[in-house]
């Protein structure tokens, strides 16, 4: 008769990495974690083989750096290779001040707008607005029908600018003209009693993010009034309570979104189509934050092959990471001493390398798969583990666990410290060392357990790339 393996007294068992964060309440003191690792899939073309990693995500690297103040926003315009940042009230061209904006904190909007041969920069702010030509002489928009206050997050679509205003308004420019704005250029987001939070476009449509719906326009080159056309049969019944959320790739839009019904989760729209991305550990700790909801942002960009929706919590101080490629959740930090990815705005590289500015400071970064630290600080790599009891409760005594890892590209061996808790995630042992290198990446006598988590962290210097952990027990009969 056959036995189950799990019930014989020796036993030795092989455990992946892979997987998603697995928090019971939301909270980050429980159950699996995976911080700065991110999980990658390698498939053989000939076999049809699959293998599983976690990877170290890539490093930061200084770019260029701006006096202290509130960062508001960053973008390359590549009709000049120039970078434009906004920090504490200016606005830089690379780091040469070019305005002075008329707030110090809010966030600027930036569009890039073709008139003839001529490529202008729009950059708004909330209550003014600029173009900038390409060799940077500006000219501030003076029309008095230009909408003051505004939603800063300006669209060029067919010739026109369009803005929102903190009602249900979508206000567009002149066209072929972006410094003059006609009185009856608008049109209004009305098939639902929520405001505008945001604008987006997708593909050639304008979505109008409100609280609780997003309403999509196409330009149906009306002769008088706003181009717009509502398309109606399209309109999503969900919002966003987090405008700062809302990010866009090459065809996608992905923000938290929220309903009527309550709960929170984050969406992803391809054309009209939503597709929900949040597993439920996620759900959790966006409803945990609360009102302060509204402080949460987010950037997508794409390294190392991968392509990233980075999502930070401003209550919770957590930066949950979702990889569009293998679609799991993963968290990141910055440096050892944060709980978060600290920083606010991303741009194009237009080096193959994406550009973050940070929360604060003025310091804007490169994000390189060819650094392992954080301006010179470790990266914190940390596995935490779901508990493990080989499907029973009964005492068992571990004699060995092993790593299989890649050996780094550097010392012959580095550390990995290794802790397990025994008691639901409350108190975990002191660290202990496994040396990672072209040997045997082993720890042993390990003590009695009966249900255990484990945690593997890396503070190095070098690249990580972990495949799985190995476990020798031996099953007591009795207990």
């Amino acid at each position: 008769m056959a036995t189950n393996p799990y019930f014989t007294q020796y036993h030795t068992q092989r455990f992946s990495f892979i997987g998603s964060p697995q928090q019971r309440d939301g909270s980050s003191t429980k159950d699996q974690r995976f911080i700065n690792m991110y999980p990658e899939l390698i498939t053989s073309p000939v076999t049809d083989g699959k293998k599983y990693y976690l990877k170290k995500r890539p490093g930061t690297a200084s770019f260029f750096t701006l006096p202290a103040g509130t960062s508001q926003g960053i973008f390359y315009w590549a009709s000049n290779n120039t970078y434009y940042t906004g920090v504490g009230g200016i606005l830089y061209q690379g780091t040469s001040t070019l305005i002075a904006l008329s707030t110090t904190t809010g966030p600027i909007g930036f569009a890039e707008y073709r008139v003839g041969s001529q490529f202008v920069l729009f950059v708004c702010d909330g209550t003014k607005a600029w173009l900038i030509a390409s060799n940077n002489v500006v000219t501030a928009i003076t029309d008095v029908n230009f909408p003051a206050p505004h939603i800063p997050t300006p669209i060029f679509l067919d010739g026109y600018i369009f803005l929102a205003t903190p009602g249900q308004k979508i206000i567009n420019s002149k066209l072929n003209d972006p410094s003059t704005w006609p009185t009856d250029g608008f049109i209004e987001a009305e098939m639902f009693p929520d405001g505008i939070q945001i604008l987006a476009k997708v593909q050639n449509y304008i979505a109008a993010i409100g609280f609780q719906s997003i309403e999509w326009f196409y330009d149906n080159a009306n002769a008088t009034g706003s181009p717009l056309q509502r398309n109606a049969p399209a309109v999503s019944q969900f919002g966003t309570p987090a405008p700062n959320t809302a990010t866009q790739t090459e065809r996608e839009l992905i923000l938290v979104g929220q309903t009527g019904n309550g709960g929170r989760t984050v969406w992803v729209l391809d054309g009209f189509q939503p597709t929900e991305i949040a597993t439920a550990p996620v759900r959790e700790a966006l409803d945990l934050e609360g009102s302060s909801i509204n402080l949460a942002f987010a950037n997508t960009v794409q390294v190392s092959g991968h392509k990233f929706y980075i999502l930070t919590l401003g209550s919770s101080s957590r930066t949950f990471v979702y990889d569009f490629e293998e679609k799991m959740w993963h968290e990141w930090t910055s440096g050892l001493g944060q709980a978060f990815f600290n920083y606010r705005y991303s741009a194009d590289g237009g080096y193959g390398k994406p550009v973050f500015l940070g929360t604060s400071g003025g310091v804007v970064v490169n994000l390189d798969a060819n650094v392992y630290t954080d301006l010179g600080a470790m990266i914190n790599c940390q596995v935490i583990t779901s508990k493990i009891d080989f499907d029973t409760v009964k005492r068992k005594r571990v004699y060995r666990l092993s790593l299989a890892a890649d050996s780094p590209d550097g010392p012959t061996s580095l550390p990995m410290l290794v802790s397990w808790s025994d008691d639901d995630y409350n108190n975990f042992v002191p660290d202990v060392t496994l040396m990672i290198g072209s040997g045997y990446s082993t720890i042993t006598q390990l003590g009695l357990m009966r249900r255990r988590a484990f945690r593997f962290t890396f503070q190095q210097n070098w690249p990580l790339r972990m495949e799985s952990f190995e476990l020798d027990i031996i099953q007591e009969v009795r207990r």
